[in-house]
């Protein structure tokens, strides 16, 4: 039945050999599970952010330049921005703008009370007085522009020159649009550019 030729014995060496391998395994899987949670959790966190720069996005419609002033020159702008398709709803009011106008460039501030060259948020479609999130896909914001403000490094627009908008949204999406100013620009009058 039972063979008693071979015998096995094990000694208190190998059992303690056995255990510090069996712990330093479980530390092992113990830390590669911690760091396997923390990749995740940050892959995680790096997806959702750059989703959201990429996706919600101000999309910069139709800009209307005036001459509000003698010299037959356009100093004011009015940009009409939307959602762009797949947005999250924006803060108008946290957004920035680059404009740069004749080889002169600035950063502003979308609230109309923190900057000067930002001078008015204009509620037009789908949006109560002083709301300034865009949240829906037909919700309309008209922003305008004050490009002789005081202390504004922009130039006004004469006949033909152009002017850059980048628009970037409180999470990062950016959107570009170059415009050029009519070949003739008349006192007074108010043109889509």
């Amino acid at each position: 039945m039972f063979s008693t030729e071979r015998r096995g014995q094990v000694g208190i060496g190998t059992l303690i050999v056995f255990i510090a391998m069996v712990l330093v395994a479980a530390i092992a899987a113990g830390v590669l599970i911690n760091t396997a949670g923390l990749l995740q959790a940050q892959a995680q966190q790096t997806g959702e952010e750059t989703t959201a720069e990429v996706s919600n996005v101000i999309q910069i419609g139709e800009v209307i330049g005036k001459d509000t002033g003698p010299n037959g020159k356009i100093d004011q702008l009015n940009a009409s921005i939307r959602l762009a398709s797949g947005s999250d709803p924006i803060n108008v009011s946290k957004a920035s703008y680059t404009i740069s106008t004749n080889g002169n460039a600035t950063v502003v501030n979308g609230n109309a009370t923190d900057s000067t060259i930002v001078d008015n948020i204009d509620q037009k479609q789908g949006l109560k007085d002083g709301e300034t999130i865009l949240s829906e896909q037909e919700d309309l914001i008209v922003v305008t522009f004050d490009l002789d403000a005081t202390g504004s490094p922009l130039n006004e627009l004469d006949d033909n020159d152009e002017v850059t908008f980048i628009a970037q949204a409180p999470a990062g999406g950016s959107t570009y649009k170059q415009l050029s100013a009519p070949r003739r620009i008349k006192e007074g009058e108010s043109y889509i550019l």
